[in-house]
């Protein structure tokens, strides 16, 4: 049976690299125990609540078409290149 408190009272480690900035520190190994996924929709947890995270890049309509393009050019390019060798 897991001690819910003590999990608590250990979850972060003393120790810490200087260049995190503050207020940052390290999950203990007991600490862990309070990680946890949700079964259906495999969200993941820490301690009751849910980690949030975020798309950084979205492309846009435009973007993806570009990129598109350039992948089928690219490959195009590569098929060609193959046949000449």
């Amino acid at each position: 049976m897991i001690n819910w408190q003590h999990a608590r009272s250990v979850r972060f480690s003393n120790e810490r690299p200087p260049e995190w900035p503050d207020g940052v520190f390290a999950i203990s190994l007991e600490g862990v125990t309070l990680l946890g996924v949700h079964e259906q929709t495999n969200k993941l947890y820490w301690d009751g609540r849910e980690i949030v995270t975020r798309h950084i890049v979205q492309l846009g309509t435009l973007a993806n078409w570009l990129a598109v393009f350039s992948t089928i050019g690219i490959f195009g390019n590569f098929a060609l290149n193959l046949g000449h060798t």
